[in-house]
């Protein structure tokens, strides 16, 4: 059986994340409207980030910050990795069609059996609660709250 604390992190996410999405503005020529960089922060500040141009990725030393590779398809949202079970994992990250809830979901290979497939639904959060509750004043930013089974929010 898999190490309970190798997949823990991935079967227990926060209950609520941060979205944000860069562009890189330094390069000459004409800006792309295409985020290279999606930052993915939860409220302890442990940090996924995702970078869709090519770039030199550094090795995570823990989990409160870990680059990872992506690439778009279409709208969605891409990455591959290594599965802490020893196999190939993706995620893959889009918006539901209304753009007010995110999905995310986890394939997770093991190479034995049939692949394990999680999906989480983030919900909008209120831009004026989110404010209030984290003292944080950009009312632009997105952020999500896992949506539970029974269709509630968690607090």
């Amino acid at each position: 059986m898999a190490d309970n604390s190798k997949i823990a992190p991935l079967i227990s996410p926060p209950d609520s994340i941060t979205v944000d999405l860069k562009t890189d503005d330094s390069t000459p020529g004409p800006k792309s409207t295409v985020a290279n960089e999606i930052d993915v922060t939860d409220k302890d500040y442990n940090k996924l980030i995702l970078y869709t141009d090519g770039r030199q990725l550094r090795k995570a030393t823990d989990n409160s910050h870990v680059e990872i590779a992506g690439h778009w398809e279409g709208s969605q949202l891409v990455s591959d990795e290594k599965s802490p079970l020893s196999g190939k994992m993706s995620r893959t990250f889009a918006l539901s069609p209304d753009g007010r809830q995110l999905y995310e979901t986890l394939n997770i290979e093991n190479g034995k059996k049939k692949p394990l497939v999680i999906r989480f639904v983030y919900d909008e959060r209120n831009a004026d609660a989110a404010a209030a509750s984290d003292g944080s004043d950009d009312s632009n930013a997105p952020v999500l709250k896992r949506k539970y089974g029974d269709g509630e929010s968690s607090q």
